[in-house]
């Protein structure tokens, strides 16, 4: 049975990737991805944020994951 939680218990608690991975991908579906860091203000920027580097790495992999899955299928112009 596939659950839908971001922590599963196997031999021992770990993440699972395709939950993270679905968080990443639904928020190019009309959601949005945001630090609740920022959001609560415990920080005032990102800088100095030990976070900062993984939170890049997440926005690169939302990129990439929209220029993989975008495809123009044709084009036209309205006059």
């Amino acid at each position: 049975m596939v659950k839908n939680q971001i922590k599963v218990n196997l031999e021992k608690e770990c993440f699972d990737k395709k939950q993270i991975a679905l968080a990443i991908k639904n928020s190019t579906l009309g959601d949005m991805m945001r630090c609740s860091l920022l959001v609560e203000g415990v920080i005032k920027e990102c800088e100095g944020c030990t976070l900062s580097s993984i939170c890049e790495c997440i926005d690169d992999a939302l990129e990439a994951y929209v220029e993989e899955t975008t495809e123009v299928v044709s084009n036209f112009n309205i006059e």
